[in-house]
């Protein structure tokens, strides 16, 4: 039993021998447990494994930054982009609003050419309209705050603004359109040079010493000067009417009548259509009359008016 024992220890230990060299005097030997190599085996494998595993985690988490920083790349010029984009849509903005405020300035102009006043309904309009002087306010605070509102809603309010200047646009054309007619239609432009030998209203019966009701003005000038339409309209009548002689009646529309008496010459006939400033007949003494003169007579709505508070080139 006891050379088991002492067999069983050897077998628990290796023997290292040091051999120095060409000296076999010093060769040294050296007893270790044979759990010691065991150890320093499982710790090189451990290393080995800690080793590969650390180059494995190195690589993985290397392919992972390389595709963050592709992907961080990439947000970067997406980002660029969308600074441009807005930077262009501030600039797209800032045209629109400068030719909002145009078509504001050249809307005031048009009315202002032909007279035409906003009505109480354009003027509620006005605070919500492109052509009101809020519109520049409310595109200031709604195109040029991306950070505030979205892109989306900018452009939603500018192409309402759009829209609703399109309709004015539109409404205004159609109302000046009908201005300009009204005004080449009515009667206000002298119809021959001369002086005013007799004006509207009561003055002394030329023929007699009783006073009368003038209902027109006498302008006189030489026989033969020619007499032009005082306003763009339908003759009704060119003809012989006793102490009127020869006579040229217009209708212009819009209530108003032009007539021109004591004429020597005609010049148009009944259904004619004239213009404003078309010569229509020739200046004489025709009819009851005491020299070359045209009798001018404007009438609204039937109702005989002073010429002289209609025409506007009046001399």
């Amino acid at each position: 039993m006891k050379f088991k024992h002492i067999k069983s220890k050897k077998n628990n230990s290796i023997s290292l021998i040091v051999v120095p060299n060409s000296n076999t005097k010093n060769i040294r030997q050296m007893k270790l447990p044979t759990w010691i190599p065991k150890l320093i085996f499982l710790l090189i494998i451990i290393f080995l494994s800690s080793t590969v595993y650390l180059f494995q985690s190195y690589k993985t988490l290397k392919s992972k930054y390389t595709v963050n920083v592709d992907k961080l790349k990439v947000l970067k010029q997406k980002n660029e982009r969308q600074k441009a984009e807005i930077e262009t849509l501030k600039q797209k903005t800032a045209e629109i609003e400068d030719k909002l405020k145009t078509i504001s300035e050249l809307q005031e102009t048009v009315r202002d050419m032909v007279g035409l006043k906003e009505s109480k309904l354009e003027k509620e309009k006005d605070s919500n309209s492109i052509s009101s002087r809020n519109g520049a306010a409310l595109l200031n605070t709604t195109s040029l705050h991306p950070d505030l509102i979205s892109i989306e809603q900018q452009m939603d309010t500018l192409s309402k603004l759009l829209d609703e200047g399109q309709e004015e646009l539109s409404g205004l054309i159609v109302d000046v359109e009908k201005r300009l007619k009204y005004l080449e239609a009515k009667p206000n432009y002298k119809p021959a040079p001369g002086r005013i030998s007799s004006g509207f209203g009561y003055r002394i019966n030329p023929f007699g010493r009783n006073r009368e009701f003038h209902t027109g003005i006498d302008i006189a000038n030489n026989y033969g000067t020619k007499i032009v339409a005082a306003g763009s309209g339908v003759v009704t009548f060119s003809g012989y009417n006793g102490g009127m002689g020869y006579v040229v009646v217009i209708s212009h529309g819009y209530g108003y009548q032009s007539i021109y008496g004591h004429n020597k010459k005609l010049l148009v006939e009944v259904g004619d259509k004239v213009e404003k400033g078309e010569t229509i007949a020739l200046m004489g003494s025709t009819g009851r009359s005491t020299g070359p003169h045209v009798h001018f007579e404007i009438r609204y709505y039937g109702k005989p008016v002073d010429p002289e508070d209609i025409i506007n080139n009046y001399d």
